[in-house]
């Protein structure tokens, strides 16, 4: 984060409920990628109601410019609300599936790692297991710091995704 400051940037959450067509990620990525900024992380799923998805986007923005971002993703006709979320008013996660070197010598050190982690295993190989994590992105990189000393042989993550904490919703937030 000190590095963000460095260079004048803040890490922003955003939340935007849109409608479930086809187009709408890339025109909202697209509006990110016009402007050079660096996309941390992007989820996008279909929501309760399967006319909507909810995107989630993490990225770092100057600060002053952050309302210029939000009002041009208001105006892009399939966004339907966009919600700033704020750091500590938000319930977030993320997925990691890691597969690791695990042969018979080695097992009892990464079930040891993954358990003590609260990871759960997906499956085991002869050589390998596969391991999945969810929790916030410090929780994630940690485990895969640790799960280094096993050799990863792949991985993958989900990106943020979040809600507000509280009683507010998306679906009643006012334009």
């Amino acid at each position: 984060m000190a590095e963000l400051q460095q260079q004048n940037l803040e890490r922003i959450f955003l939340s935007a409920l849109v409608y479930n067509r086809t187009g709408v990620l890339l025109r909202v990525a697209s509006l990110f990628a016009r402007r050079g900024y660096n996309v941390i992380s992007l989820t996008v799923a279909e929501t309760e109601n399967p006319q909507y998805s909810r995107i989630t986007i993490v990225s770092d923005v100057e600060p002053y410019k952050f309302m210029q971002v939000e009002q041009q993703l208001k105006k892009l006709g399939d966004v339907i609300r966009v919600v700033k979320l704020n750091e500590g008013q938000l319930i977030a996660s993320e997925l990691l599936l890691i597969k690791v070197h695990a042969t018979n010598s080695r097992r009892t050190a990464v079930l040891k790692t993954i358990n003590g982690f609260g990871a759960k295993v997906k499956d085991i190989g002869h050589t390998t297991i596969t391991a999945e994590l969810t929790g916030l992105p410090s929780l994630i990189d940690r485990f895969i710091e640790k799960m280094t000393k096993h050799g990863i042989i792949e991985l993958s993550r989900s990106g943020l995704t979040a809600l507000e904490t509280g009683d507010t919703n998306i679906n009643e937030i006012e334009e």
